[in-house]
């Protein structure tokens, strides 16, 4: 594999020396796109990715009024990209405040080979890592992990997201008390255009 990749990289290299004199011509089949060497097949489409349930967050700011979660809170933002090679999705979250941002949390939505499950991996502004399985059930998507709850002990948390549309979701935190799931907040968030 290393040899091959070496092997393409030197001959990109010989093709770029003719530049300027028809280079496109002069490339060796191994460096020409794959609809014009007929020495190349095209590979066959991949199946849908499982991160392809979650394509739908993507794009746009997605924004939820905080401001009944604490003094000078305005709203939290979020957004949501593809990473640069698409096999998993990028998100950060800023809390944006009366007098400026806070940018809380950078993480990343990705398929688990190993458990053959969806996931999440990201980290707050204070170096702190969350990470946990991922359930997408129709328009409910669950997000499980271990943290702390506003009392700062740690617990059995979940994130269930309500897709209503494209441009709507229902955002609750949940906490295992007793044996039962018990809410603890909730936001409504809304797809607007910008990034």
């Amino acid at each position: 594999m290393i040899r091959e990749v070496l092997r393409v990289l030197m001959l990109s290299a010989i093709s770029l020396s003719a530049w300027g004199q028809n280079a496109e011509k002069s490339l060796p089949p191994a460096v020409k796109p794959a609809a014009e060497n007929p020495t190349i097949s095209a590979k066959p489409a991949d199946p849908a990715k499982p991160i392809a349930a979650l394509s739908w967050l993507v794009g746009g700011v997605w924004t939820a009024d905080a401001t009944k979660l604490g003094p000078g809170m305005l709203r939290i933002e979020t957004r949501y990209q593809w990473a640069d090679n698409n096999a998993y999705i990028r998100f950060n979250t800023h809390f944006v405040f009366d007098k400026g941002a806070q940018h809380n949390y950078d993480g990343n939505f990705f398929w688990n080979p190993t458990d053959k499950t969806l996931a999440v991996w990201y980290m707050d502004a204070q170096n702190g890592i969350t990470q946990g399985p991922v359930k997408v059930d129709g328009n409910e998507t669950t997000i499980s992990f271990r943290g702390e709850d506003f009392d700062g002990q740690m617990a059995d948390l979940r994130v269930i997201v309500t897709r209503k549309n494209n441009d709507d979701y229902h955002w609750a935190l949940q906490e295992m008390k007793e044996g039962a799931w018990k809410d603890l907040a909730g936001l409504e968030y809304l797809r607007v255009g910008g990034s």
